[in-house]
């Protein structure tokens, strides 16, 4: 008996030293095979970080396999992390000058880093290794597509498809050629032809489903996604496919019971919870997203989707630098992510980063050609620019796609009113609304054509058209009275204005139209007669606020009207409308350390009252104030009242004095465009900033503007120094 217990424990220790050498010991060669067969078992369990682990110890156990540098780069390649990819490319390489497919993912990577000529080298030795090989002709198409050479891309892949008929990828490389083309029908073919040649290529009928939607398809597009969905519900292929697709599906209930059924079968699918994650978005379940990303970040810290759903939540939010700061690293980790690229510029644009928000804007194009929302909001910036033929060239895109695209329309006639061709954009113009009957932004802008003809009663028709269905729109009757007064018709002009109050909710902005009648008549009494009953129907009408100022100031009662108004303060000290008007009197009787006491009482009632906070920053701006107060105070007005031109100015001047002068340019832009070239003072302003980013035509052109009238304001003695000089140096 004790022999055999000896024998059996003798076999137990030959047992585990035979498990001990297979898992520790071994030639390098040996321990490199059983590191490399476990990496890739782990691959296909989709356990990537035990993967990653496993390749490192076989290249720890061999340094000089070529084939396990190169298995590691296309790992890492998946991951994003293209840097250290590229170098276990390069190892490969130096170890097998001849490795074909090592060189074909360098030079993929080097189109990556927007590098053709690089990428070209390595096409070059593969030619060398395999003549005829289809990786050398997708490889080829892949950089004429850079070059912008899309006619021999195509070329290229015609001859892949040829050596390789049934490559799935290629024609879906086919097909995206296609659709840069505006070859729409091609583009399907290609795409049909690679799910017939692999009918689980989730990619493909992704694909399909964007051109669907491209061509305005909805339920087309919606199928195929579908289809994909059941098919795969746990592809990450899938992912954000469509941008903002699932807003307008019609099956959110079934897409949602897809991937409530996953988690319950897997609790720990990451694909289940992003697809979630992009049904709470396209519902606006803020709750329920910020659950969904904080699991995400939770069981993957740093994870490029839950950052990406978490920067939409904060975007939503308004909280825009923090949204940012969330996109910086999503498109830092997945450089070929153009939603990443999309809602960074959106962000930076709320915060006035328009520069890299239009460079970002790009990217997303770039990335994405048939994206529609990133190639309309690029047009929209290029034309806020000045840059219409930029703007043209996006919006003229969009059209070959979509010819009815209510926006592309708008931003197209915009572009051709911009170059002087006002009978083209009419065109657009009348395109828009036949594509949108009830569009008030096309009806308007045809109306502001007729305006530029001098085709008054034309102009005027559209303006009543618009009234009659949006009775609210004091813009549109403010621009109908105008051209009444232009034609010397006041009385008309006052009977029209009189008569909306009956019609529309907006009563304060329809009293200040009829207190800038009496303005235009000089008859200030009746004016601010009007224009109290419009801050006491909307205390947040800042401009009426500076009409009676402007009446008053007119008349030089700056006193009376202060005693006037204290009056009111006395027996009610929370009159927001009468503290502002006094504050705005006392900056009239250039007495602004007294004004700014005003405003300040008028922020201590209302920290968000825009009309104060912006006064209070100009004040500071201009009397020796921190500049840095100043810009919070305008910022905070440009938040609560984004479109009044008077904060763009206000803040784009602070800008300007702070040396933004690229974010001055574009906010004193967007205030003269809203004032259509008839305040000086921004008008200089803008010349002043031009001035500043040396484009000193455009300088020129608006402090010539800015001295055309008698109109006295701060700064005139400047704008002609500046003009002056301007001319001196020309001559």
């Amino acid at each position: 008996m004790k022999r055999l217990i000896t024998l059996a424990v003798a076999l137990i220790l030959v047992a585990g030293g035979i498990l001990a050498y297979n898992r520790y010991g071994g030639s390098p060669e040996v321990k490199r095979d059983r590191a490399l067969k476990a990496a890739r078992a782990y691959l296909e369990s989709g356990k990537t970080n035990e993967a990653l682990r496993e390749f490192r110890n076989a290249l720890k156990a061999d340094p000089g396999s070529a084939e396990v540098h190169y298995e590691f780069a296309v790992l890492l390649i998946k991951q994003g992390d293209l840097r250290s990819a590229y170098g276990e490319l390069v190892r490969a390489i130096e170890r097998k000058p001849n490795y074909y497919q090592a060189r074909y993912q360098l030079a993929t990577l080097h189109l990556l880093a927007k590098d053709p000529q690089r990428a070209k080298q390595e096409l070059e030795k593969m030619r060398e290794t395999k003549r005829d090989a289809w990786e050398n002709y997708h490889l080829a198409a892949q950089i004429a597509a850079q070059e912008g050479d899309i006619n021999k891309a195509l070329e290229n892949l015609q001859k892949a498809v040829e050596i390789d008929p049934k490559n799935a990828m290629l024609y879906l490389d086919l097909g995206q050629v296609q659709v840069v083309k505006a070859n729409l029908p091609g583009a399907e073919a290609a795409f049909r032809k690679a799910l017939e040649a692999d009918p689980k290529f989730h990619k493909a009928r992704a694909a399909l489903a964007v051109l669907y939607a491209l061509e305005g398809k909805q339920d087309r597009a919606e199928e195929e996604l579908l289809t994909a969905t059941r098919g795969d519900p746990e592809n990450e292929q899938l992912l954000h496919v469509l941008g903002n697709f699932y807003a307008t599906s019609r099956k959110l209930n079934e897409y949602e019971k897809i991937y409530v059924d996953l988690l319950k079968r897997k609790p720990d699918s990451l694909v289940g919870r992003k697809r979630l994650a992009e049904l709470y978005l396209a519902r606006g379940d803020a709750k329920n997203l910020q659950l969904m990303a904080d699991e995400i970040i939770k069981a993957h810290p740093g994870d490029k989707d839950g950052l990406y759903f978490r920067g939409r939540l904060r975007l939503a939010e308004k909280n825009f630098p923090k949204a940012i700061e969330d996109f910086l690293v999503v498109t830092k980790s997945a450089p070929n992510f153009a939603p990443g690229f999309f809602y960074l510029a959106s962000a930076q644009l709320r915060v006035h980063s328009i520069e890299e928000a239009k460079r970002n804007f790009a990217r997303a194009v770039e990335l994405n050609p048939g994206w529609i929302p990133s190639r309309l909001a690029l047009a929209q910036l290029h034309l806020a620019g000045g840059d219409a033929d930029l703007a043209l060239e996006q919006s003229d895109l969009v059209l070959r796609y979509q010819p009815k695209n209510e926006e592309a329309l708008l931003i197209s006639g915009a572009a051709r009113v911009k170059k002087r061709q006002p009978e083209q954009g009419l065109a657009f113009f009348k395109r828009a609304l036949e594509a949108n009957p009830k569009s008030i932004p096309a009806a308007a802008n045809i109306a502001a054509v007729y305006a530029i003809q001098r085709k008054f009663p034309e102009a005027i028709k559209e303006y009543e058209r618009i009234l009659a269905s949006n009775p609210d729109r004091v813009d549109i009757l403010a621009s109908a009275v105008q051209l009444d007064l232009l034609q010397g018709n006041a009385g008309t002009a006052l009977q029209r204005a009189e008569q909306q109050l009956s019609k529309t909710q907006n009563k304060g902005g329809v009293y200040q139209v009829l207190g800038q009648i009496k303005l235009s008549q000089k008859e200030y009494p009746k004016a601010v007669e009007y224009l109290d009953k419009a801050v006491q129907s909307n205390p947040n009408l800042m401009s009426a606020y500076l009409l009676i100022g402007a009446a008053y100031a007119a008349q030089e009662k700056f006193d009376a009207a202060i005693s006037q108004y204290n009056n009111v303060i006395t027996k009610n000290p929370k009159a927001i409308y009468a503290l502002m008007t006094v504050g705005i009197l006392y900056d009239k009787k250039k007495e602004p350390q007294k004004a700014n006491e005003y405003y300040q009482k008028v922020l201590n009632i209302n920290k968000s009252f825009a009309p104060a906070a912006n006064n209070l920053a100009w004040n500071y701006s201009q009397n020796g104030g921190n500049l840095d107060v100043a810009l919070g105070l305008a910022q905070k007005a440009r938040e609560v009242n984004p479109s009044d031109p008077t904060i763009a100015d206000t803040l784009g001047w602070i800008n300007y004095k702070k040396g933004g002068y690229l974010t001055a340019v574009s906010l004193l832009k967007e205030s003269n465009d809203k004032f259509k070239d008839s305040n000086p003072e921004v008008l200089y302003h803008l010349g002043m900033a031009y001035l500043k980013t040396n484009d000193k035509k455009l300088a020129a052109e608006y402090l010539k503007k800015s001295l055309k009238g008698d109109t006295v304001f701060a700064g005139r003695e400047e704008a002609k120094r500046a003009l002056e000089e301007l001319n001196t140096k020309r001559s």
